[in-house]
């Protein structure tokens, strides 16, 4: 299913003590592949271009895109080094039943509690912070605390805080738009949909990040 070529997102898993690069996103490029293995070079930071030092049995969350433009997600590991014309490394290859494939134009949307601060931007209200039902690249569902309300459109603006697997803590800060107020229930709180209109593509791609680490998660107690 992937192809040589194929360019791979990695995050780690695991601390890169002492390392300024540490829990950062890095890519490289599939050279070769065999019984589950993926034999890739050298992973470079996507922010700084570094190279990552990496031991055997570093641990990774892992997706590329795929002819279909679908995204691959799948966890790893580093197996070891192999000699070549340039430096290789070996991954663990789960196998393409353990692959969790999304559609890239939809986001993944996890049902999940993370704290955010909502702000007014071109219309009026209290700020106030309250937590989502769920989240996905492309958004997210947010309950009101009690005694608070939006309007029913305009543009808010927001910060969602993402606890990594990691243990790393992002703000992603979005301008977002109202969607609908509902309610589940007559007597339940209201809820706002809200769809991000703009972010920045580096905290976009942290809020897909989550989103597949909490999905591989779900996939691994099931």
């Amino acid at each position: 299913m992937i192809e040589i070529g194929t360019t791979i997102h990695l995050e780690p898993k695991n601390d890169l003590e002492g390392l300024e690069d540490q829990q950062n996103l890095f890519k490289c490029r599939l050279v070769d592949k065999g019984e589950n293995i993926l034999i890739v070079d050298h992973p470079m930071n996507e922010s700084t271009g570094k190279l990552g030092f990496f031991y055997e049995g570093f641990q990774f969350n892992a997706w590329y895109v795929g002819k279909d433009q679908a995204i691959y997600s799948f966890e790893t590991a580093l197996q070891g080094r192999k000699r070549g014309n340039i430096p290789m490394f070996v991954l663990s290859d789960p196998g393409v039943a353990s692959y969790i494939r999304t559609q890239r134009r939809n986001y993944v949307r996890i049902n999940t509690s993370i704290d955010v601060a909502v702000h007014p931007k071109n219309v009026s209200f209290d700020p106030f912070t309250a937590v989502t039902m769920d989240i996905s690249g492309g958004g997210a569902a947010v309950t009101l605390p009690p005694g608070k309300t939006l309007p029913s459109s305009g543009l808010v603006q927001c910060w969602f805080v993402l606890h990594m697997q990691s243990g790393e803590i992002n703000y992603v800060p979005t301008v977002c738009e109202i969607v609908r107020i509902f309610k589940t229930t007559p007597e339940s709180n209201d809820r706002v949909s809200l769809q991000f209109v703009e972010v920045k593509d580096q905290d976009r791609q942290k809020v897909i990040r989550f989103c597949f680490e909490k999905q591989l998660a779900m996939k691994r107690t099931q």
